[in-house]
């Protein structure tokens, strides 16, 4: 399915930040990223920008999380095999500088993720070019295991959702 800056816009309207979230997959593995200042593993993602399609926020954020050596290294064809979003605690909803492509302000309740897998050419990540601290190819229960450590469980649900997907479709084993 192709996704237009339009249907984002949309996405924000509702209140919840649209999210790409890169799911590489080399034989049968999956890409798993650290950051330590959050003591968190997950998939590297970010934000689509106002005005983005979702192939120009993909290749914006992962070169930005993993660096131009890695990504050159990635097929081109992207996949989005799963959407799904979460609402933040009440404390955390607000005025948080999210804005519909009109410019006009919108209470964020929340993040909408696009989960895209593609296949990645090579597993060598140059962590100097990166916004992490390790990074890890695993299997699918390699996977889980670390998705079990993810202390926010919105995001902990959906990332465990992803692999069981990624499992059932053949990409991770």
């Amino acid at each position: 399915m192709q996704f237009t800056p339009r249907d984002f816009d949309e996405v924000r309207k509702q209140g919840f930040r649209p999210q790409v979230v890169g799911c590489f997959v080399n034989e049968g593995k999956i890409l798993f990223v650290f950051k330590k200042a959050h003591e968190l593993w997950q998939f590297p993602q970010g934000g689509i920008n106002n005005h983005e399609t979702l192939d120009q926020a993909f290749r914006r954020e992962m070169t930005e999380e993993l660096g131009a050596i890695f990504m050159a290294g990635v097929n081109k064809e992207i996949n989005v095999f799963y959407e799904d979003q979460m609402e933040f605690p009440s404390v955390k909803q607000g005025n948080i500088g999210l804005q519909t492509d009109a410019g006009e302000e919108v209470f964020m309740k929340g993040k909408k993720y696009f989960f895209v897998v593609v296949a990645a050419d090579q597993t060598l990540v140059e962590l100097a070019e990166t916004e992490f601290d390790e990074y890890r190819w695993t299997n699918f229960n390699q996977s889980l295991a670390l998705a079990d450590t993810i202390y926010q469980t919105g995001k902990q649900r959906i990332t465990i959702k992803a692999l069981g997907l990624l499992k059932e479709d053949g990409y991770v084993s």
